[in-house]
């Protein structure tokens, strides 16, 4: 079988189940007793052991294997849940993802050694301890008998009504025998494909053995289905017997008359099996990328319709494709073009008076937004896909830290685009470690101080009009206003009178100064400083701000805001000379008309007062030097209010032109070191305008 084709639905979904292992895993350390969490997590590991040996990844497969083994044992009560085995697992998902990552780049899965790993699951199976180093075989799958045979299948009276109410609407109940090849390394991932393929064509009406023999390969190399269907029987037999290590097709009508009663199948082992829940019935065919076992139709509602057709249509309604995150870059480029066309010809609609063309844009404009609107809403996803890996990393780093913490994520189902979502995760990761690190204070430390021995630390997203907003909290010690201001001094930052004239909130953001961060800072001053220059400068390359927010042995806060895109935005145009500028609408507060009486000076540098507030400025013309042309108006001067966080601005510029959609522009790797130019955007009449980093200007 060629795998190249689907080797990147493998690498995609082979994180998403190391990511549902990771989390189930927390979830059941939390709640050994919890048998539904375990029953998800060994279905997990059985897809990706299916997907893994379908792929020709043997030893990935192998050592997925051994952990379901173990997994099986917990699920049947032979061994109970202990920090020894959660501890043993967790290493096998690192051994995993460190082989997914190694296939990823191109690279063997052998380059991971598992021997040492496969000796401790196999000393926990024998009931030692995982230090134990005698390797032991894992043991095999316990196998049921063939479940049926063309000649003889039983079914329920439940069945039967389904399949004649089916018939009587014109569809065909068939009755295939597959049989799979006895070379084949993973049966359930074959009768997986089988199941998958008749699913496209047919409604399954029961399988012998049933989903949950199946799942756990407790059957020999032959299986039947009963299902409905309008394809013909050699299409049928077509769509199976092309299915790779499949032996035998056959497919016979199937006559609901003549059916034996129903009688018990054989048990495969003497032990009840564990209680298995039903996978979901797959979105579409995926061949060589997903094993999950398959699903054998349950009996019908009473009011459930009889035609398997429009069972068929409902299924069919919650599919979902992959799409390459390149493509929709591609199609967002083409929306912003469009847009960029769309103004041009506002512009010579206006200019030259054509009723006509105006009419017609006003229906363009309609279709245009409501595109834009669609295609945001496609690149926009969950900040869970950041936050969920988040919980392992805060119990890992907590046990090294030998405290006791307690992580509460809210609001990660709140959206961002997708180009932000893969930048944010390095700044909260820091940010999460910090407050594990010097945050939270020693379980002693806080007892003495009479808080709960367990700390809190949160992670919270949610929205903010054009914006999220995200934070990290934590109910530490908070950070020492008067330890930063020293530090600031001793590195030379600022004077000691600078220092004292510095209020408490101020003092504590100047470990965002670049330069404050060094290996001097000491976990006596907060530990807040380590990288926070990084943090805020990454933080603002995306459009946003982070600020801090602390209580002495109350705790900290840090809130990130961020755009909810960042591709086509609302923009003011300005002036500056003959120089065109654009403002992201977000970040200004008012635009004002005020005259030179209104500038005043405050230690050398100029301010406004505005509604009570001193207010500083800066004239763009000055600080991007531009080439000064004839005098402009200087009795009545633009200003327009920008905000960073609490903090305001003045801009001073020669003329408004308006509010305008624009389309961002990356600079290039030529200008994109520049300070204070965001980006550019490509006017309606062809001229290029550069987009102000507001940020960089405070």
């Amino acid at each position: 079988m060629e795998t190249n084709q689907y080797m990147e639905m493998f690498l995609d979904e082979s994180r998403e189940h190391l990511q549902s292992l990771n989390d189930g895993l927390l979830s059941l350390e939390n709640d050994p007793e919890d048998l539904s969490v375990l029953n998800e997590i060994f279905r997990n590991a059985h897809t990706l052991k299916g997907m893994s040996a379908t792929m020709g990844y043997t030893k990935t497969a192998e050592l997925t294997h051994d952990m379901e083994n173990l997994l099986d044992m917990l699920r049947k009560e032979q061994l109970k849940v202990s920090p020894e085995i959660i501890d043993v697992i967790f290493k096998c998902l690192d051994t995993l993802q460190e082989m997914v990552e190694n296939i990823s780049n191109g690279e063997s899965e052998d380059l991971v050694d598992v021997s040492d790993l496969i000796r401790q699951i196999n000393a926990i199976a024998k009931g030692e301890s995982a230090e134990a180093a005698a390797p032991a075989a894992p043991e095999a799958s316990a196998a049921a008998p063939a479940g049926g045979s063309p000649g003889g299948i039983s079914i329920t009276d439940t069945e039967k009504t389904v399949i004649v109410e089916a018939k009587s609407s014109g569809l065909v109940p068939y009755h295939i025998h597959v049989e799979i090849s006895e070379n084949c390394i993973l049966k359930s991932a074959r009768s997986y494909m089988v199941m998958n393929a008749l699913d496209e064509i047919s409604d399954v009406i029961k399988s012998v053995p049933p989903a949950e023999d199946l799942e756990q390969e407790k059957f020999d190399h032959s299986f039947d289905v009963i299902i409905v269907s309008d394809a013909d029987a050699k299409a049928i037999e077509h769509a199976v017997s092309a299915i790779s290590e499949i032996t035998v097709a056959e497919v016979t009508e199937f006559d609901p008359e003549k059916t034996e009663a129903p009688a018990a199948a054989p048990a495969p082992t003497t032990e009840p099996p564990a209680p298995t829940p039903e996978p979901p019935a797959p979105a579409a065919p995926a061949p060589a990328a997903k094993a999950a076992p398959p699903k054998a139709a349950a009996p019908a509602k009473k009011d459930a319709k009889p035609a398997a057709k429009d069972a068929k249509k409902a299924h069919m309604g919650g599919q979902s494709v992959r799409v390459d995150i390149e493509k929709l870059d591609t199609l967002m480029n083409l929306v912003g073009e469009l847009v960029t066309n769309k103004v041009r010809l506002e512009q010579i609609g206006m200019t030259h008076r054509l009723t006509d063309l105006t009419e017609t844009l006003e229906q363009m404009d309609r279709v245009t937004t409501d595109l834009q609107s669609v295609v945001m809403k496609v690149r926009m996803v969950p900040v869970s896909q950041v936050f969920n890996r988040f919980p392992r990393m805060v119990r890992d780093l907590t046990k090294e830290l030998n405290k006791e913490i307690n992580l509460t994520i809210e609001g990660e189902d709140t959206e961002l685009d997708r180009t932000v979502i893969d930048e944010i995760g390095d700044p909260l990761m820091h940010l999460l470690r910090n407050s594990l690190d010097h945050g939270v204070e020693h379980p002693d430390e806080r007892e003495a101080k009479g808080k709960p021995r367990t700390g809190e630390v949160g992670l919270i997203a949610r929205h903010e009009g054009n914006n999220v907003v995200i934070m990290v909290t934590d109910d530490g010690a908070g950070i020492n206003a008067d330890k930063i201001r020293n530090k600031a001094v001793e590195k030379g930052m600022i004077t000691r009178e600078e220092a004292d004239a510095l209020p408490d909130a101020d003092a504590v953001r100047l470990i965002f100064l670049p330069g404050f961060s060094t290996a001097e800072v000491i976990t006596d001053v907060s530990g807040r400083g380590v990288g926070m220059d990084v943090v805020r400068s990454k933080i603002e390359s995306l459009g946003g701000n982070v600020d801090v927010e602390t209580k002495i042995d109350e705790g900290s806060v840090f809130k990130i805001k961020l755009p909810l895109t960042l591709a086509i935005i609302q923009a003011m145009l300005v002036k500056v000379q003959d120089e065109m500028y654009a403002i992201p609408l977000g970040s200004i507060d008012s635009t004002i008309n005020i005259t030179p009486d209104d500038i005043k000076t405050v230690q050398n540098k100029e301010v406004i007062v505005l509604r009570g507030e001193i207010i500083p400025i800066a004239r763009l013309g000055e600080v991007l030097s531009v080439p000064k042309g004839e005098a402009t108006n200087e009795e009545d001067i633009f200003v327009v209010v920008v905000h960073v966080g609490d903090h305001k601005m003045g801009i001073v510029v020669d003329n408004l032109i308006g509010q305008q959609e624009i389309v961002i522009k990356t600079l290039g790797k030529l200008l994109s070191g520049l300070k204070m130019l965001a980006g550019a955007t490509v006017l309606g009449d062809g001229h290029v305008a550069m987009i102000l980093d507001v940020s960089s200007l405070m």
